[in-house]
């Protein structure tokens, strides 16, 4: 039998829609700015979203005063092809400090308990996951 040891557990935070509740597990990121203190964020943790991608009003938070000063990128989402602004960034997700790029957007749609989706580019390869649906957990290990 396999067996996989986690030392971390992201939780599920339940959320009241028109149709409702949706369970979403919710990770704390800390944007680590080249100047200034580190920003603590709440992003969704999406396992379909090759991306990291935030809202386009914290592109200060990248050293720059408009979201438009990024690389421009067209991307595929699930609602279609948008433009979004690349940054590269230096984060701190789950315990580890990462660089990684970041995508920003105005698309988004806004939530009340995030700031964006926590994608597999530049993230996931440094973690082991587990992830069971009908328990609402998420485990992460640090030393995949």
């Amino acid at each position: 039998m396999i067996s996989k040891v986690f030392d971390q557990r992201v939780p599920f935070y339940e959320f009241q829609t028109a149709n409702g509740s949706v369970w979403l597990p919710l990770v704390t990121i800390k944007i680590m700015p080249e100047q200034g203190h580190p920003v603590a964020i709440p992003v969704m943790f999406d396992t379909g979203a090759t991306s990291t991608t935030l809202r386009s009003d914290l592109a200060p938070l990248f050293g720059a005063s408009t979201w438009t000063e990024g690389d421009q990128v067209e991307c595929n989402t699930a609602g279609g092809q948008v433009n979004m602004y690349r940054f590269d960034a230096r984060l701190e997700v789950l315990g580890k400090r990462l660089s990684c790029p970041v995508y920003l957007t105005d698309t988004l749609p806004p939530h009340p308990a995030y700031q964006g989706c926590l994608g597999r580019e530049g993230i996931f390869e440094h973690f082991g996951f587990g992830f069971w649906e009908k328990d609402l957990q998420l485990l992460v290990t640090s030393h995949p």
